[in-house]
């Protein structure tokens, strides 16, 4: 059994992915960037082909997170987990599992968020990492402040980067297939478990891998 689970938030716990998506085509004219035509199309890219495809800079990326995450402070408190995740959360919990949360999202809209669903108490920790390809040193970060063998976390995200942050970090990961990318995105960027409903969650959480 994994003794600490490290979730993504937007597109991982939130159904954030509507209104992302409303904000993102809102910035697009502002920062001279493509917008989202086509989100199916989206979803089957990687991210560094979705920033070519939309004509981000790189150095275009702190600019865009700042605004993204300060339009998206208006409504952190109507965003709702997915269905089945408070449930799978407090099993988990009950399993003695600890969960935390490290993200591109901001610590108090993912606060705000998780009171207003109920679940803030589920969860020790709450990272905001802006930097969209720091990952893997956040991650390492974390082991390092917890104290906990790498062996014992698995990584929960729903986007590509989330695990090649992961596997820099040396975690274990678990894609979840209701979030950004396509299932088969997903796969072909080999985590250790693809998981296409919450309660696969648990047969992850206790896989062999993890000691203990």
């Amino acid at each position: 059994m994994y003794h600490l689970l490290v979730w993504d938030f937007d597109g991982t716990l939130a159904d954030s992915m509507p209104a992302g998506l409303g904000i993102y085509n809102r910035l697009a004219p502002e920062l001279g960037i493509r917008p989202i035509a086509d989100p199916a199309a989206a979803r089957g890219m990687t991210t560094r082909q979705f920033l070519r495809h939309h004509r981000i800079r790189f150095w275009r990326l702190p600019r865009l997170v700042r605004r993204f995450q300060a339009a998206a402070a208006a409504d952190a408190d109507k965003l709702r987990l997915f269905p089945g995740l408070p449930e799978v959360l407090a099993d988990l919990r009950g399993r003695g599992v600890r969960h935390g949360i490290l993200s591109s999202n901001s610590e108090g809209n993912i606060r705000r968020c998780l009171a207003a669903n109920g679940v803030e108490g589920l969860f020790d920790f709450v990272v905001g990492c802006p930097k969209l390809f720091g990952k893997g040193r956040a991650l390492r970060r974390l082991l390092r402040a917890e104290g906990i063998d790498r062996r014992q976390v698995l990584y929960v995200g729903d986007e590509v980067r989330d695990l090649e942050g992961a596997r820099r970090a040396g975690v274990s990961a678990a894609a979840v297939t209701w979030g950004f990318h396509a299932e088969h995105v997903l796969r072909a960027a080999g985590p250790e478990y693809v998981v296409t409903d919450p309660r696969g969650l648990l047969a992850a959480a206790t896989a062999a891998r993890a000691t203990g």
